[in-house]
């Protein structure tokens, strides 16, 4: 929580401009807000001054007419929110070397001459195999404000260059520049590298798929691709000095050894056509079904999921065009109709669902399946593991439960009539055998309560196959991957799963309520669930 108590002020790149009676608009870069109401701009008007010399906000609201305080406190708490204020420090005439920085410094902390002279009582280590970038970095310092850079020869092809910042009384901060394929990395921007980023960082860039029938870069190409990621490095480093500045309150501790980050580090990614922007680096570790502990995420009261989109929202971060463990989940140019269909960029999978969002989902997980297990999802079973996958608790343990009956248990199930088919589950039989004219026999078993159902051809080709403890839910998601199977003519649809909501929503309270099935979190499940994404080990108990 801010200080009310320490002398703040506006910060010297912030602008106002009236807006007449909707209020005033207040900006600094790329960042801005609209303090609004009738007399905005009026109050504006008189407290610029004050604001912008110095105020104690308890001070400043005291004389403030008392049915006017409420807008006033508004109005400064959206200043602080987006980061226009800080505090008033015994400033300096700056150097013409130390504007540029300061500028950054200042739209970064709150206390930017205290930072400037961090960054010039700091000391880098700069260690590069490449010595054209090792001198472009060494001047990208210099120019930004540091005034000891000392450089020496290093080795890593994988990480060409890399800085160890010292900032007095901090401990020693890491930041790197990586490139592969045509593609170079510098930063993090948002934290410090941990040796493990460092080591994902190279297994990213040592595994990255080659470019095809790529030019070979121009020498005068490659000497403005150095000179702009040596900026962004130098730009990284700045930052972590201004964070270094900060009070406790707007610096969080960065996380120590063992402990899952809040967010992914941000890199600057720059192509060599000169496209530069950042990228979250989400890199995931894979997980391992063997290494488990109880499965305690909470969750799995029966709350109703969010819907489709809203998830697929949460979760964007998982398809980053160049960091993204799996490509997008689009639809692309295959038919809606009469199911949805969506395809995982780069790979040939599709997924299936009532709806295109629900395909979109149904192909994210899919594609995370390809990726995220240490020992890939199976057809054949895995020791007797199911694994799953879900945006929600409760959709990954019916998911792994779904997967562990799907794979096992074969001699147990008993044959019986299959159930009067739902409205639902009419209109895919339809789709399937009328207007796909495929021909088809449905199969159901059952056991300790569930059902399993499997849409088969005359030859006994399996078109389509799902489990739930709820019969109409099991046989409307067959016929949802069988009917899919046939509309989708291009890509790979899974025909056996257990991923709709009412089945994995049966298949977890099977589970809960028989205890024959014991499930339990893979090792490396806390990082995917910080980024939105469940994984379960389901085995028989």
């Amino acid at each position: 929580m801010t200080d009310h108590t320490v002398p703040t002020r506006l910060k010297s790149a912030v602008r106002a401009r009236s807006l007449a009676e909707e209020g005033v608009a207040v900006s600094m870069g790329a960042t801005a807000v609209v303090i609004r109401g009738a007399q905005a701009d009026t109050v504006w008007r008189a407290l610029e001054p004050t604001l912008r010399t110095g105020f104690v906000r308890g001070a400043l609201t005291a004389r403030f007419p008392a049915r006017g305080r409420p807008f006033l406190e508004g109005m400064l708490d959206q200043l602080e929110e987006h980061g226009f204020l800080r505090e008033v420090e015994e400033e300096a005439d700056l150097a013409e070397s130390d504007r540029a920085a300061f500028a950054h410094l200042e739209a970064m902390t709150r206390r930017p001459f205290a930072a400037l002279r961090s960054l010039h009582q700091s000391t880098v280590l700069v260690r590069a195999s490449c010595p054209r970038l090792r001198s472009e970095v060494h001047r990208a310092l210099e120019r930004a404000g540091f005034r000891s850079v000392r450089t020496e020869p290093g080795s890593d092809d994988a990480t060409p260059l890399t800085t160890r910042l010292l900032v007095p009384g901090h401990g020693e901060a890491l930041h790197l520049i990586a490139s592969g394929e045509g593609v170079w990395l510098s930063g993090p921007r948002t934290t410090s590298a941990t040796p493990d980023l460092v080591e994902r960082v190279q297994d990213w860039c040592r595994y990255r798929a080659p470019e095809r029938n790529r030019p070979p870069l121009e020498e005068a190409a490659l000497g403005i691709t150095r000179s702009l990621v040596a900026a962004q490095l130098a730009l990284a480093l700045v930052a972590h000095v201004a964070r270094c500045a900060n009070g406790p309150q707007d610096s969080p501790a960065e996380p120590g050894p063992g402990e899952v980050p809040e967010s992914d580090p941000e890199f600057m990614v720059t192509t060599d056509d000169l496209v530069s922007e950042p990228h979250p680096f989400v890199a995931p570790p894979a997980l391992d079904p063997v290494r488990t502990t109880p499965f305690a995420p909470g969750g799995l009261d029966g709350t109703p999921p969010a819907e489709a989109p809203d998830q697929l929202d949460a979760v964007a971060h998982l398809w980053d065009r160049v960091f993204g463990p799996v490509g997008a989940p689009l639809p692309g140019d295959l038919p809606q109709l009469p199911v949805g269909l969506a395809r995982v960029e780069r790979s040939d999978l599709v997924g299936c669902g009532l709806t295109t969002a629900q395909a979109r989902v149904d192909a994210l997980l899919g594609g995370l399946h390809a990726t995220a297990w240490r020992h890939r999802p199976r057809e054949s079973g895995d020791g007797g593991r199911g694994l799953g996958l879900g945006l929600t608790p409760l959709a990954a343990v019916g998911a792994a439960v779904g997967d562990l009956v799907l794979t096992d248990r074969a001699d147990a199930w008993k044959d019986v009539e299959p159930p009067s088919l739902s409205a639902p589950a009419r209109r895919l039989w339809a789709a399937l055998t009328l207007r796909f004219g495929v021909s088809a026999r449905l199969r159901v078993r059952a056991w300790e309560g569930l059902w399993l159902t499997t849409l088969l051809t005359p030859q006994d080709v399996l078109l389509g196959a799902a489990t739930a403890a709820d019969p109409d839910a099991c046989v409307r998601e067959a016929l949802l991957r069988a009917v899919a199977g046939a509309q989708a003519t291009h890509g790979s649809v899974v025909r056996s799963a257990a991923r709709t909501d009412p089945a994995t929503a049966s298949l977890a309270r099977w589970c809960r309520e028989t205890g024959l099935v014991r499930v339990e979190e893979p090792d490396g499940a806390r990082d995917w669930r910080r980024r939105g994404v469940f994984a379960a080990v389901a085995r028989w108990s």
